[in-house]
């Protein structure tokens, strides 16, 4: 019975910079290896790739699609990550990223995508036809900062404009508050709180900083062992504060696992 697991494990493992995967789980994707967001905390400059890069190569998301289907069938059960190394709804990889949210969920697939720009309703009314359940789909809207925005997130949408993408209700949009930035992010406590009542956030993540100090738990989307979860003290206050407001998770994964069994138990 080993035997059989390590070959299964062995056979769904991926690992080629733009798909990224451990076992039929879970599928990490990007269109590119680099970003121009210049954000302070950015794990990516850590993997050697560049997050200050104006000249970014995309790869079709025909050619992603064709890798995909290189791979032995992965199941409606696989989750859909899209970018962790890039920024997926910028101008270089949106439109790579809006075929590759079609074509999953056409599959079946559960699909979320996280973003520090504003997204629009019209951005993705194309593919809201494809989507089975509420669920299926989900934005994870980054807001690590509210107050020091311009410092740590120089070339990101400003924070009021991805507030805005809040306002669409045809699917689930998370505030994803991560990294957690120490004696940082917790300074804008109570105006998480305001935005979360004025815009009706149901669902929040408060996560942790990446960094390259050795911790219980490395990241889900390398295997090479140099990035790791470093949590801080300020997390299990803000998780506890926001809880009395909406649902809050540590992990996004969390997150899609509550809405597909959810769909489930409808069944």
């Amino acid at each position: 019975m080993l035997k059989y697991l390590y070959i299964l494990m062995v056979i769904f493992m991926i690992d080629n910079g733009y798909l990224f995967s451990k076992d039929d789980k879970r599928i990490f994707i990007n269109t590119s290896m680099r970003c121009n967001g210049q954000c302070s905390y950015c794990y990516l400059p850590q993997l050697g790739y560049s997050n200050s890069d104006s000249n970014i190569n995309t790869k079709s998301a025909e050619e992603i699609i064709k890798m995909i289907e290189q791979l032995p069938k992965l199941t409606q059960d696989t989750l859909i990550t899209i970018g962790c190394f890039s920024e997926c709804w910028d101008k270089y990889n949106k439109l790579e990223t809006l075929k590759l949210i079609s074509y999953f969920l056409k599959r079946g697939n559960q699909v979320q995508i996280s973003t520090k720009k504003k997204i629009n309703l019209n951005d993705i009314k194309e593919f809201l036809p494809l989507i089975k359940y509420y669920g299926q789909f989900i934005i994870f809207e980054s807001i690590a900062t509210i107050s020091f925005h311009d410092y740590f997130e120089k070339n990101t949408d400003d924070v009021f404009e991805r507030l805005e993408t809040f306002k669409i209700k045809e699917v689930p949009i998370v505030l994803y508050i991560k990294p957690v930035l120490k004696n940082i992010t917790i300074e804008d406590l109570e105006q998480y709180k305001k935005y979360i009542l004025q815009y009706q956030i149901r669902d929040v993540v408060v996560g942790s900083l990446f960094t390259n100090i050795p911790s219980n738990e490395s990241v889900p989307f390398s295997n090479q062992n140099e990035l790791f979860y470093n949590p801080v003290d300020d997390e299990e206050i803000m998780l506890q504060e926001l809880s009395k407001f909406c649902n809050t998770y540590r992990r996004s994964s969390d997150v899609m696992n509550y809405y597909k069994s959810r769909n489930r138990s409808k069944d």
